[in-house]
């Protein structure tokens, strides 16, 4: 016990923590070795090393990857932690030496990105114009990673349907609806003509990629409907992307209500009539268990909170 107690206190290192929670992220010693910019053999050596000084296995192999054991779990609860608070403190003190606050870091969907956010930003830099904020927009599996190491204090877009751990917290704000939409002047964007299927498949797409939150719902929603998913697609979630893609096309997409109606006020595109199956979780709020945004200096989940109501009632 007492040379356990030495090592934690002396020989454990920041780099063990970081492998020990990338490992309980990925589940494959492969991927960790890619991110972290190591060789598979040194990370290797570096958890056996680890294990042994702990006196205890920390993963077991299964057919999908890695497992934390018990003692693993421990461990790397407390890892999240350690991580957690020194990024707090590396921001705490870069706030005292420029006399500002400290810096809020968010993570959004690309979809949230595009309304909800920017809504969001005005309402806080109007309370807090010395308050500093950074976005990360990537999908929901990168944000995740990031806010369990501590790079990020809460994720605003499309809940996930699982909380992939119970060291999450999420507070839902609104149901969003997916819609099918395509350019202005398109042949199935015809008044009040609803197309089948059938007919939307024989049209190019913008599918979601196979990671994000909406691909898996979309296919079973062609499989119900009895057709086959289109053959011709990209896949892409960038906004920016998609409508360009669409307005220089004949292609189809799914977004969510709420952006369809902005572009079709704007004459950007036109929603098609086809009816569509709620396809995603509510759009909210998601951050570690024990790190609330709506504690401390910061407002900035309170103002998500109030860009969402005044962008519902106008919509």
């Amino acid at each position: 016990m007492a040379k356990l107690d030495w090592y934690i206190r002396a020989g454990l290192k920041l780099r063990h923590l970081q492998v020990l929670v990338a490992l309980d992220d990925l589940r494959h010693q492969g991927k960790v070795a890619a991110a972290m910019n190591v060789t598979q053999p040194a990370l290797s050596r570096t958890l056996t090393d680890l294990q042994a000084a702990m006196g205890h296995a920390l993963f077991e192999r299964t057919g999908r990857g890695l497992r934390p054991t018990p003692y693993g779990e421990c461990l790397i609860r407390h890892a999240r932690k350690v991580l957690q608070d020194l990024s707090e403190a590396g921001e705490e003190l870069h706030a005292l030496a420029t006399g500002t606050s400290r810096k809020i870091r968010v993570g959004v969907l690309p979809a949230s990105a595009g309304w909800l956010l920017p809504k969001a930003l005005m309402l806080f830099k109007h309370a807090s114009p010395k308050s500093s904020i950074m976005v990360r927009e990537a999908t929901m599996d990168v944000l995740l990673g990031e806010l369990r190491l501590g790079h990020l204090d809460l994720i605003v877009g499309t809940l996930p349907s699982q909380l992939a751990a119970t060291n999450l917290e999420e507070k839902p704000l609104f149901e969003d609806a997916t819609m099918l939409v395509a350019r202005n002047g398109h042949p199935l964007a015809r008044g009040e003509f609803k197309p089948s299927w059938r007919q939307l498949v024989e049209c190019p797409w913008v599918l979601p990629p196979h990671d994000s939150l909406l691909r898996q719902p979309l296919l079973m929603a062609f499989e119900v409907n009895g057709v086959e998913p289109p053959i011709s697609f990209i896949e892409t979630l960038s906004l920016n992307v998609t409508l360009a893609y669409l307005q220089g096309s004949d292609a189809i997409a799914t977004l969510p209500a709420s952006l369809v109606r902005k572009y079709a006020e704007l004459g950007t595109l036109a929603p098609l009539r086809t009816e569509m199956p709620r396809l995603v979780r509510p759009v909210g709020l998601l951050w570690l268990r024990g790190h609330s945004p709506y504690t401390g200096d910061s407002a900035f989940a309170e103002c998500v909170e109030q860009a969402a109501r005044e962008l519902l009632i106008d919509a």
